[in-house]
């Protein structure tokens, strides 16, 4: 059996459900222990500490950090123009789905005008996998709200595995103009942009997947570089009831797991019917894909079938799980969206998950390991600060004003801060 079955009607369910959700919550000591020993070479030895590192785990010497113009153009004239055409197409439907996120605040009062306004970060890099699978997808993902805020510098490192990266990578960052790319990849490449050397820009902030050794990169680095989140494996929920189809579910669980090893498939179903049809199915045309092997791994580590009583079971469940993607595989009119917690919701059969993986505009980079609780998917707000400006003009209304200056005395006082106090009352209009 690939994936394990629990039922929420079953005296251990909590017990379970509890063992399955710590398995995400163990940080390896080694992960840690060796990424951190990376950043501190890096920190003290620059460039020298990476091309050793880059040697030793990636097998290549780097020459040059960076990837030449002609590289990136003899990668670009090596890919398909139907794949460069899709490319294009995706990256135009982020930029118009990000383009339209912006916004900016004026709020006026009886005596003050106060607006928030957004500039760009000035510097960004992206991390971009090239372990198991290359994913241009991601370069467009991560790039598109950047540039939909006028981000001016942006830079993409991914690793060189032998000397080689990906054409694919290099073409999908051509498309959305990156200036630079570098061949590093790992722990060593997050310390190199997060410090700077002698030809490595250090940036502002860090962005894009990547495995246990860049997130636990990311982590150790917040502070002295921005992130956007500490990533982990892939997951999804797929909830399904009677009327889903079980040949879609099948292929729906078998496109998440095929990431790695580590990525989580949880099928949370109202009947006993359709499950049984889900993993015959998923037995029978397993053994015909490229990635089976990883595929069977992950299900047998990390996949799930939850069955329960009626849909409304489910959305306790499903905020508990708070999951990456969340696919509702049916028509939808008894659970309320707007209640559930996850990082991207897809209502109905025909929203497919491998659809916003690369071509409706959000971002795929979304807040895994029951994160969106409290994250939120890639967008501008990642790539902007803002700025708050107030103007108090007293003469609009006196009284308006003195009520400020009176409920701040009151409350600065009350902090034991008195000059604050006496900042504000030296202020009252008679």
């Amino acid at each position: 059996m690939l994936l394990e079955e629990l039922n929420i009607s079953n005296t251990g369910f909590e017990s379970d459900i509890s063992n399955f959700l710590s398995k995400r919550d163990l940080a390896d000591k080694e992960v840690i222990s060796s990424v951190s020993e990376i950043i501190k070479d890096v920190s003290l030895r620059g460039e020298e500490a990476l091309v050793e590192i880059t040697k030793k785990l990636d097998n290549y010497v780097i020459e040059d950090f960076f990837i030449s113009e002609e590289e990136i153009n003899a990668s670009f004239a090596r890919i398909d123009k139907k794949i460069i055409s899709a490319l294009e197409f995706s990256f135009q439907n982020i930029i118009e789905f990000h383009s339209a996120c912006r916004d900016s605040l004026n709020l006026e009062s009886s005596n003050s005008e106060v607006t928030r306004s957004f500039k760009p970060i000035k510097s960004v890099l992206l991390y971009a996998p090239g372990g198991k699978a290359s994913y241009p997808s991601s370069v467009l993902m991560a790039a598109g709200p950047a540039i939909a805020v006028g981000v001016k510098q942006l830079f993409l490192t991914t690793p060189s595995i032998g000397g080689h990266i990906n054409d694919l990578t290099i073409a999908a960052a051509k498309i959305v103009g990156i200036d630079k790319i570098a061949r590093l990849g790992g722990a060593q490449a997050i310390a190199a942009f997060s410090f700077g050397t002698k030809t490595i820009p250090k940036v502002d902030k860090i962005v894009g997947p990547g495995n246990a050794y860049v997130a636990e990169a990311k982590r150790q680095l917040f502070g002295n570089v921005g992130i956007d989140s500490i990533a982990g494996p892939s997951e999804i929920v797929i909830l399904a009831n009677e009327t889903s189809s079980p040949e879609i579910v099948a292929w729906d669980l078998m496109a998440q797991a095929e990431h790695d090893e580590d990525a989580s498939t949880i099928l949370i179903s109202t009947s006993d019917k359709i499950t049984e049809e889900i993993k015959e199915i998923i037995e029978s045309e397993l053994p015909n894909l490229e990635r089976a092997e990883i595929i069977k791994s992950s299900m047998n580590s990390n996949g799930l079938i939850i069955q329960i009583e009626d849909l409304k079971q489910s959305i306790e469940l499903i905020n508990r799980l708070a999951p990456e993607h969340l696919h509702l595989a049916f028509d939808n009119k008894q659970i309320d969206t707007k209640e559930i917690i996850a990082g991207i919701i897809l209502e109905g059969e025909d929203s497919a998950v491998s659809f916003s993986d690369y071509v409706l505009g959000p971002s795929h980079i979304l807040p895994t390991n029951s994160s969106a609780r409290f994250s939120s998917p890639l967008s501008v707000e990642d790539f902007i600060v803002s700025s708050s400006k107030v103007i108090l003009n007293s003469e609009r209304n006196k009284d308006s004003y003195n009520e400020l200056v009176e409920n701040t005395s009151i409350i600065a006082r009350a902090e034991g801060l008195t000059a604050h106090a006496i900042s504000a009352e030296k202020r009252r209009k008679d």
